[in-house]
C-alpha cells in the first residue's frame, strides 16, 4: 500500500466518483470532502465504504485547508484529486518512490493531461499545466486565488514527471460553460484587486512565468482574440485537430467573459440584476 492519504473534493459528482475511486489502486486511506451534493454522490461513496466529510465550499484554497485541518488522515503526505481526475499506475509508482526518499519539501507540482472527448489535448490543453496536489500536510497551506488556489510554504516545491488525467468535460459542454461563468467573475475580481503581484516574467520557474503573463494580459483589451492566437498558434493547438481548435474557442470565450466582468468593475458597476422585480 502507498503511504499517502488521498482527499477527493466533490459536489454533485455521481457521474465521476466511481471512476475516480476505481483509479486509486494501492491507496488505503481515501477520504471524500463533499460540499453539499444532492445527486447521490454521498450515497455512492458510502456504499463503497469510503469516508465522507462535509464542508461548505468557498474556494479551492479554503476547502483544501479545511481538509488538512479537520480530516484525521493516516499519513502526513496528502494527494488531492477533483472527482473528474484520475490517478494512474505510473503516477502512483512515482508517489511511492518520493515517499521512500523522505524529501524535505513542502509539496510537488503535478502535470495535468486534459482529456476532451477521449482525446488528450497536448497542445491547446497547455500540458503540463502544473498544480500542487501532492504535499506534506505540516509544511504547506493554500489560499484562494481567482477560481483556483495558490500554495503557501517555506519549503521547496518539487515537480513530478507523471501526470494525472483530467476528464474536465465529463459532465458535458453545457456544464463546463455554466461553471466557467462563475470562474470568470472570480478571475475578474482577482485581477481588479490591487497588489496582486504573483510571479515574474524573468523567473526560472515556469509556473511563476505563467502567472506573471496571466496578470499582465488581464490588463489588455481583446482577450478573446489574444487567447485564441496564443492557444492555436503559439501553443500549437491546431496540432490537436478539431478537439484542440474547439477547446481553444471555448477558452477564448471564457477570456471574453472575464473581460466583460472587468469592464463592469472598472466602471463601478455590478454584474447583479439591475432590478429585483
Amino acid at each position: 500500500m502507498i503511504a499517502v492519504s488521498v482527499v477527493i473534493l466533490t459536489h454533485n459528482e455521481r457521474v465521476n466518483i466511481d471512476a475516480c475511486l476505481d483509479s486509486l489502486v494501492g491507496f488505503e486511506d481515501i477520504h471524500v470532502l463533499d460540499s453539499g451534493s444532492t445527486d447521490g454522490t454521498v450515497e455512492t461513496v458510502r456504499n463503497r465504504g469510503v469516508a465522507v466529510h462535509f464542508n461548505p465550499f468557498s474556494g479551492f484554497g479554503q476547502q483544501r485547508n479545511w481538509a488538512i485541518d479537520n480530516i484525521s488522515t493516516k499519513y502526513d503526505w496528502h494527494f488531492h484529486l477533483d472527482a473528474d481526475e484520475r490517478m494512474t499506475p505510473e503516477l502512483a509508482s512515482e508517489l511511492a518512490s518520493v515517499i521512500a526518499a523522505n524529501p524535505v519539501v513542502g509539496g510537488y507540482r503535478v502535470p495535468n493531461k486534459l482529456i476532451f472527448y477521449g482525446r488528450w489535448l497536448k497542445w491547446s490543453g497547455q500540458y503540463p499545466g502544473y498544480q500542487v496536489r501532492f504535499f506534506h500536510k505540516h509544511r504547506l497551506r493554500f489560499m484562494n486565488y481567482g477560481h483556483g488556489q495558490r500554495e503557501q510554504t517555506n519549503y521547496p516545491i518539487g515537480t513530478l514527471s507523471q501526470p494525472l488525467l483530467h476528464h474536465g468535460f465529463s459532465k458535458g459542454i453545457d456544464e463546463w460553460f455554466r461553471k466557467h461563468v462563475g470562474y470568470a467573475r472570480r478571475e475578474a475580481e482577482q485581477a481588479y484587486l490591487p497588489g496582486q503581484e504573483d510571479g515574474s516574467l524573468w523567473s526560472r520557474d515556469a509556473t511563476a512565468r505563467r502567472r506573471a503573463v496571466k496578470r499582465l494580459t488581464a490588463r489588455l483589451p481583446g482577450r478573446y482574440f489574444l487567447r485564441l492566437l496564443h492557444l492555436l498558434v503559439l501553443r500549437g493547438g491546431v496540432l490537436d485537430g478539431w478537439a484542440g481548435v474547439t477547446y481553444a474557442q471555448m477558452l477564448a470565450t471564457y477570456e471574453g467573459m472575464i473581460e466583460v466582468y472587468l469592464k463592469l468593475y472598472r466602471r463601478g458597476l455590478s454584474p447583479e440584476p439591475l432590478s429585483k422585480e
